[in-house]
Order: structure tokens, then sequence, then C-alpha cells
């Protein structure tokens, strides 16, 4: 058995539903990296803090000492809404996916005597863009509602990487296109129309790769301003105890790839 099927057999033995391996070259020139640094400094809601973000010189800058990614996706059924409720900074889902890259990196360590690098979930904080990484890797293709759609779970999956000291062959990408001729129900769904119009900004990018949601149709800052009324919603709960934030996830549920999959 070669290298890559190990580690990938390692993370989902470890409790991951998908795992593949990325060329860190490639998700160097892959279309998050490229553009971010055009797009002005973003901040996610109950998610990074400007004080910590890393000045532009230093993100992307991992050591160049790794030279693959280990990928994994957790699924997210629609049965399971708590494993992305936000409350005391994290979520269940982050907490489990923590702790299956915990094992996977040990028994990578100790088993195949392949050295790693952690790296932190969020790009300001030294870490990679997940969706772009999870494609190279061969978990599936970037949706028309910007978000990563795979065969087995459409897009209701959540991603971490562990960077490798080792060159490895690539799991991807993979010949996967579900939006092709979709009636973009996540699109139309959307409570705040984040995805009704290409954006300007994308307009006078000089980008020959594939813009966020396939075409530039993706406004972050409407997509934030619906965090913004989850989080006030549960600031206003009258209820007596802390409630976790239960954010939008309109697009990812409606989605029909893979809904009625026995997986989920």
């Amino acid at each position: 058995m070669d290298i890559a099927k190990q580690l990938v057999g390692i993370a989902i033995r470890n409790g991951a539903s998908l795992a593949g391996i990325a060329d860190m070259e490639t998700i160097k020139n892959s279309p998050s990296h490229l553009i971010y640094t055009k797009l002005g400094r973003y901040e996610g809601k109950a998610t990074v803090k400007s004080d910590h973000n890393l000045p532009d010189s230093q993100l992307f800058n991992w050591p160049d000492s790794a030279k693959s990614a280990l990928v994994i996706g957790l699924s997210h059924p629609e049965s399971h809404p708590e494993l992305d409720w936000w409350w005391q900074g994290g979520t269940p889902g982050n907490r489990l996916l923590i702790d299956i890259m915990n094992r996977s990196q040990q028994q990578i360590e100790n088993d195949l005597k392949i050295n790693t690098v952690k790296i932190h979930y969020y790009v300001e904080q030294g870490g990679l863009f997940l969706k772009d990484a999870a494609v190279l890797s061969g978990l599936g293709c970037i949706g028309k509602n910007n978000m990563l759609v795979t065969p087995q779970y459409g897009p209701r999956v959540r991603l971490r990487a562990l960077l490798l000291k080792a060159e490895l062959e690539p799991t991807g990408p993979v010949n996967f296109d579900p939006c092709s001729g979709c009636k973009e129900y996540c699109r139309k769904i959307c409570p705040e129309k984040a995805m009704a119009k290409k954006t300007p900004l994308f307009d006078c990018i000089d980008c020959s790769t594939d813009l966020p949601a396939r075409d530039g149709k993706y406004n972050r800052e409407n997509c934030n301003e619906r965090m913004d009324k989850d989080i006030l919603a549960t600031t206003n709960s009258p209820s007596t105890k802390q409630n976790p934030v239960k954010f939008c996830r309109k697009c990812e549920l409606i989605c029909p790839v893979a809904k009625n999959s026995r997986k989920q």
C-alpha cells in the first residue's frame, strides 16, 4: 500500500469522513491564495480578532520542508445541527476535528515516521484555505454556493489540514461538477442575497483562475451580515443561561447533492 493511502486510512480510522493528500506548491498557487491579499482583510464573526492577524508578508509562509498536506473532512448532517453551534469559543464539530487530527498526527509520526506541521485553522493566523486544499486533494469541488461540495455529503462537511514533511502523490483533484445545470437552489434561498449578483470587486481583479462561487457571485459582507443577525438573535434570547450561536446553513442544507445519502 502506498503512503498516501496509508495516511488516508489513518484519518478515516480515527473518525474522519473523508481524507486526501494535496501538494503544497499547488496549494500556494490555488485561486484563494492568489487573490486573497487583493481582497483586503476580512474577519469572520466569532472567529479571528484583528490584533492577532499576521502581516501580509507572513501570510502563507509555511515551512519549506512541508511538501504535502493531509486534508480531512467531517460530515455535518442536517440531523446533527449542534456540531456547528458556536459556544464557549468553539463548536462540538471543531473539537471532534481537533481530536481526529491529533490522533492521526501521532500515528503518522510514530508509525509512518513522517514529520508533520500543525497549522492554525484561520489563514490570518498561519493557516491555509481549506476549500482549495480539499479540492486539490480530491474531496470535491467548489460549488456555486462558494462552499466545498463533495460527492458523498454535498456541502455538509467541515475541514481541517495537517502539513507533511514528505513529497507524496496527490489524491486529486477529481472530475466532479454537480453545479452544472443545477437550478441554483443555494443562491435563491440565501436570506441576505449574498450570491445574487457578481461582486464588483471581482471585476477588477486580474486572475485567470476560478473566482469565488465559480463566477464571482459571492458577497462575503452580505454573508457576514447574516452572521451578525444570528449572533444578535442569541444575545436577545430570553433564556437565563448562555445559548449557543446557531449560524445560518440555508445554502448548504438545500443543496440536493447527496442530501439523501445514508452515510449522512
